[in-house]
């Protein structure tokens, strides 16, 4: 009983041996298929958002309330009126600055013309005075030597002459004081310019009430409200230069070969999708998005659509460089283990493995850039090859 049992097992072992061998061996029916040589082109599809680059924050320079402010997301020129801030303390010292000025100029003019001549016409005057003292002084002094005439009557002369010698240098200082380059004209002059530098710092304290836009752009967040009481110093708003927007993408890793700076782009925004317009890549990262798999990159032009806001979405249609006459291969023969491609060849009737290099993937083509040619038999089976196979043609 047992020698039956393990003979019927041999030959069973045998047979089922000899089966396999058999089922390795029977050639599988495939498809071949050889290489195109021709032009190939990918298209890159992605998905991105508009956003700037930089941001300018515009600050409050005077304490006050916000009698306006613009809205966010609102296209303004250069020059243009973004907020006002009502400093109440503005036009009341204005109005004492421009006062001060008015009168600071009224003292020069005055100075310069009728205190000038003031001056002039008292030198004149205690010149005249001057003589006539010294005549009488003269007068008496020969009376006294004839003793016709008293000792008080000479000290009194004397005395004249003395007081009109004082009065005629007191003049002359005040002619000299007022005279150009005197030094009363110096004062009033520096009064004069003390009370214009005041005004003209009221009227710059008076100009900073209002919040103006330094250069085209577009203001991206607006942190204070009308009616708002600001200090001074606080953010009024947030403006980005038109220029400054970028369209920001994330491209899988696979495409990195295929994209280059200034590679153009065709971009189509998901709010206008009708209006089509180019960008540029502009920046390509250089290191992977581990948890994605994506590589960013960055897309400017020179003149965006008026109608582009930050925050948009876009979608980007990237073309690689067209590669002329190259092998191309359907890419449901392409095999994968680990970072090696390879393709089944048919080879004296037998399934070879081929290693191959590719390059650019367009829908369901692919470049070959190294490992086959022209003539080279590639192998479609609807099943799983070994190497060694048998296979026969259909």
């Amino acid at each position: 009983m047992n020698k039956n049992l393990i003979a019927t097992l041999l030959l069973g072992a045998v047979l089922g041996a000899g089966g396999n061998y058999y089922w390795q061996q029977r050639p599988v029916k495939v498809s071949i298929i050889k290489p195109q040589i021709s032009q190939l082109q990918s298209t890159i599809l992605a998905t991105g958002q508009v956003k700037n680059s930089s941001h300018t924050t515009l600050h409050n320079e005077n304490a006050g309330l916000i009698s306006s402010v613009l809205e966010e997301s609102t296209a303004v020129s250069k020059g243009q009126v973004i907020a006002f801030v009502n400093d109440k303390d503005v036009a009341p010292l204005l109005q004492q600055q421009q006062a001060n000025v008015k009168n600071a100029q009224l003292k020069l003019n005055r100075l310069q013309t009728i205190e000038r001549q003031q001056a002039e016409l008292k030198v004149e005057q205690a010149r005249i005075l001057l003589k006539q003292a010294k005549r009488q002084l003269s007068d008496t002094q020969a009376l006294a030597q004839q003793q016709l005439t008293s000792q008080n009557n000479l000290i009194t002369a004397q005395e004249t002459l003395s007081l009109r010698e004082k009065e005629l240098a007191t003049a002359l200082l005040q002619q000299q004081a007022v005279q150009a380059q005197g030094l009363d004209e110096q004062t009033a002059l520096n009064q004069l310019q003390q009370a214009q530098a005041l005004l003209a710092q009221s009227q710059i304290r008076q100009q900073r009430q209002t919040i103006i836009s330094p250069f085209d752009g577009v203001i991206t967040e607006r942190k204070v409200s009308v009616g708002q009481y600001v200090k001074q110093g606080e953010a009024i708003v947030a403006l980005s230069p038109k220029q400054a927007a970028e369209i920001i993408a994330n491209v899988d890793e696979r495409w990195l070969p295929q994209l280059h700076l200034k590679q153009q782009a065709s971009v189509i925004a998901d709010a206008f999708p009708q209006q089509a317009f180019t960008a540029q890549i502009s920046y390509i990262s250089p290191t992977i998005d581990n948890s994605r798999g994506t590589v960013e990159i960055r897309l400017q032009n020179t003149q965006w659509p008026s109608f582009l806001q930050e925050g948009m979405t876009v979608s980007l249609e990237l073309l690689s460089q067209a590669v002329q006459k190259t092998v191309i291969i359907p890419s449901k023969l392409l095999q994968q283990n680990d970072n090696q491609y390879w393709v089944w060849l048919a080879k004296n009737q037998q399934a070879e493995r081929q290693n191959v290099r590719i390059g650019l993937r367009h829908l369901d083509q692919v470049q070959i850039i190294e490992g086959l040619d022209e003539n080279s038999q590639l192998i479609d089976s609807p099943t799983p090859l070994q190497a060694k196979q048998a296979i026969q043609a259909r």
